[in-house]
């Protein structure tokens, strides 16, 4: 018997339990985090009439992205939180809410990667 083919597929195996395992915390992890950062979006926009603050939506195309969206518009289909951020009568949020929260995401992030 060859005891270093032996130990090379048990290091083998070994290695690709963790590697699954890390992707599996991963996925578990942004979603936590984007979670954390869509209530925070949430709790932080300005309330008019609430389509605003209602509108806010998470949603995985790939793996290992989260996207957080609003999806509340104008009737000329312009995204109101562009106009809220960006306009001159805006109330600037989102930057403000971000890096608030960055902190805490980033330790969401970090937390559960190694469970």
């Amino acid at each position: 018997m060859d005891f270093g083919i032996e130990l090379e597929k048990v290091l083998v195996n070994f290695l690709e339990d963790i590697n699954k395992k890390v992707l599996i915390n991963r996925e578990v992890s942004l979603d936590t985090a984007a979670d954390y950062l869509l209530s925070e979006l949430e709790k932080n926009t300005p309330v008019d009439s609430g389509g605003t603050k209602n509108s806010w939506i998470r949603t995985t195309k790939y793996k290992g992205v989260r996207y957080i969206n609003n999806t509340n518009l104008t009737s000329q289909n312009i995204p109101v939180v562009n106009l809220l951020e960006y306009g001159k009568k805006g109330n600037p949020f989102v930057r403000k809410t971000l890096a608030v929260a960055l902190p805490k995401v980033r330790e969401i992030l970090l937390s559960k990667i190694g469970d």
